[in-house]
């Protein structure tokens, strides 16, 4: 039913656009004669016909088209499928992306909804199995290492673990050194393990969501102390910036901690540091203007503005051997010194 009323909703919006083309070439086209693009609604300026808003109107009609052929025929897809499908080519799968944002936007609904995924990427390893709905299970509890998380995540029917906690891992060569340096047996074999290889994809965020939501489990961030590791972290707590909160809402997690690097350790550590160049401090201005920022957070931040110092989390694998495991993480999460 719900498909069929996203079906009825694409055909009104292409025959809108139909409607507002005939109009331009009888030149009574009054969307074109608007004189405050910005007073434009979003449908108004994805079908209109002004050469500005050509490629938008384009990438959205065609995503329209494959999301319709789609849900007639309950078909699915992912991001990726739909850029080499393009039949021009010729554009960024950000403007892919973009576009897929305005198509959600204008019908109200979710990606997942209309059938389409971003290609997974996220790792996880440790106390938990992945009960999908197709009856199919990923069993991390007799598997040894990292298993590739499923591509589309309302695949995953349920969650199954008895777990203590979980740690997000920005980097997945960490990830692998963690595994192979044994913290399961170091550590304690009731956690979980999670990487999405930096930036997360929709899986990632909507698994770690689900483990504190359903599962009320503490989620620990162990990031580089740098402007583009805060901002990883901030869309696992927050969302992305460039995704409306009707989606964003089901993939946060507000409660997660940051265990580390904060730039507060810098000097306590006596980590190898580099210099921020200006795409780190272009980032971190750019941060510093987020009015969500926990006080704390903040304060970091603006200690490593004055620093002009960044740490990757590389530097506590390299301080001494299995430093991580024996010393850092336990530690921190023992005496809670988290942000």
């Amino acid at each position: 039913m719900k498909h069929l009323i996203l079906v009825n909703n694409i055909e009104k919006i292409v025959i809108i656009f139909l409607e507002n083309l005939i109009s331009c070439r009888r030149g009574i086209c009054k969307i074109r004669c608007r004189k405050n693009v910005r007073s434009m609604t979003l449908l108004e300026r994805v079908a209109s016909c002004k050469m500005a808003h050509f490629q938008r109107s384009s990438l959205c009609f065609y995503l329209l088209m494959e999301v319709h052929n789609s849900l007639l025929a309950g078909d699915k897809c992912s991001l990726r499928e739909l850029f080499y499908k393009d039949p021009a080519n010729n554009c960024k799968t950000i403007n892919i992306y973009n576009s897929l944002k305005d198509v959600c936007e204008l019908l109200r609904t979710t990606p997942w909804s209309l059938g389409i995924s971003a290609s997974g990427k996220g790792l996880i390893a440790g106390s938990i199995r992945l009960l999908l709905i197709n009856g199919d299970m990923i069993d991390c509890y007799t598997h040894a290492g990292a298993v590739l998380l499923p591509q589309e995540h309302n695949a995953i029917k349920r969650l199954e673990t008895n777990a203590s906690f979980v740690l997000i891992v920005e980097k997945d060569t960490i990830f692998s050194k963690l595994i192979s340096q044994r913290i399961f047996e170091t550590i304690g074999k009731d956690i979980i393990l999670i990487t999405a290889k930096g930036y997360p994809d929709l899986c990632t965020r909507h698994i770690v969501q689900r483990l504190s939501v359903e599962h009320k489990l503490p989620i620990y961030a162990l990031f580089d102390a740098d402007p583009f590791g805060i901002e990883i972290l901030l869309i696992y707590q927050f969302g992305s910036r460039k995704m409306s909160y009707d989606i964003s809402k089901y993939l946060i997690c507000p409660s997660i901690q940051w265990l580390g690097i904060h730039p507060t350790e810098m000097n306590m550590f006596n980590f190898s540091s580099v210099s921020l160049n200006a795409c780190d401090n272009r980032k971190l201005q750019k941060i510093l203007h987020y009015n969500y920022l926990k006080p704390a957070i903040r304060v970091e931040l603006q200690l490593m503005q004055i620093l002009q110092r960044k740490v990757h989390i590389d530097e506590l694998h390299c301080m001494t051997q299995k430093f991580l495991i024996n010393d850092y993480v336990p530690n921190k999460i023992k005496r809670n010194l988290t942000i």
